[in-house]
């Protein structure tokens, strides 16, 4: 049996011992059922008539609103002159801690940029996102309430506008929507985490950079920044060696189902070079995530001209990876330094 103490401190080591002794596991914690094998993740994730999401409602609004989303080179149009500025706004500090300071808050202007909120909003999605990743109960309700009678007003013309025109408590997908635009700019963290743990990969896609697409990809499915999503059973149903009855609360735990080495050869190692093929970082089947191809680019796009203005981007002296959580898995704080020489 596992804690939840030690899921936040360390997962993987908990979900290889559940893999292989009990895929479908009890967590009185959280009184959830725990799936930790791509079999049964798989299983339950494209099954919705046995194994429901509680919150499609939501989730249909994102989808309505998100598809057909922006391409990838949309994306990028938007964002990089967003990253350009950050990156040289602290260029001359030689230093910075980056997933605060850079990651989290060119997401956010990006992120409200797209979404039709304009810059006023950046600042509270940022605020609310990270508030939201520590504490998911936390209260946002007064200035949530503010932004939706503010779009209220408008035309239902931009993409948060129309969310909030379609559903009658907005509030709960605002909070929901807060922590998504942040995404992006943890999993651009995720990679550049992973990337430092093997120097000829970090060298690969410092020489090649388009490979910066192949490398946020593979860091989504090795760092489990989306470590779970929640199912609930509609009717009894044997999973995994585990009988369980109608209505029991699923924790499907993609992050782990990520390394499955009956799925992932060498699965707990980052390998860019990986051959590609679908996991579970965005979901899959009917309620896989609408907006995974503007996570992607986004990431990539912050990442690509963070290379390009820091060629020499480093860790700081002392600097431990610090990631934390089991359902959103953080990257924790990215200290870095870089020389202080024009990058034209």
């Amino acid at each position: 049996m596992s804690t939840l103490t030690e899921l936040d401190a360390d997962p993987h080591a908990a979900y290889a011992r559940l893999r292989a002794g009990a895929p479908v596991s009890f967590l009185p914690e959280t009184g959830q059922w725990l799936v930790t094998g791509w079999r049964d993740a798989m299983t339950v994730l494209s099954d919705p008539a046995r194994f429901a999401n509680d919150h499609a409602d939501l989730r249909e609004v994102f989808r309505q609103a998100y598809e057909p989303g922006l391409m990838p080179d949309e994306v990028d149009t938007v964002t990089r002159p967003i990253a350009r500025k950050a990156a040289d706004d602290m260029f001359a500090t030689g230093w910075a801690e980056l997933t605060s300071e850079y990651f989290e808050p060119v997401a956010a202007v990006a992120g409200a940029t797209m979404l039709g909120l304009g810059l006023s909003c950046a600042e509270t999605l940022l605020r609310w996102g990270t508030t939201l990743a520590d504490d998911p109960d936390a209260d946002t309700s007064a200035e949530a309430e503010a932004i939706v009678e503010r779009l209220r007003c408008r035309p239902a013309g931009s993409l948060v506008a129309r969310l909030v025109h379609a559903d009658t408590d907005p509030v709960p997908l605002l909070k929901t929507l807060a922590v998504s635009v942040l995404e992006p700019g943890w999993l651009a963290a995720w990679t550049l985490t992973a990337l430092w743990t093997d120097p000829e990969q970090l060298a690969a896609v410092r020489a090649n950079r388009p490979l910066l697409g192949a490398a946020v990809y593979e860091a989504l499915r090795w760092g489990g920044l989306i470590g779970v999503l929640d199912r609930r059973t509609t009717c009894p149903v044997s999973l995994g060696g585990a009988d369980l009855p109608a209505g029991a609360s699923l924790a499907v735990a993609v992050a782990s189902a990520n390394r499955d080495e009956s799925v992932f050869a060498g699965a707990d190692r980052f390998d860019v070079s990986r051959k590609v093929r679908p996991h579970l970082g965005f979901g899959v089947g009917p309620h896989h995530c609408p907006a995974y191809s503007m996570v992607i680019a986004l990431a990539r796009t912050a990442l690509d001209e963070l290379f390009a203005r820091m060629p020499d981007l480093r860790p700081s002296p002392g600097w431990r990876p610090a990631p934390h959580g089991w359902r959103l898995r953080l990257p924790g704080p990215l200290d870095v330094l870089w020389t202080r020489q024009r990058v034209s």
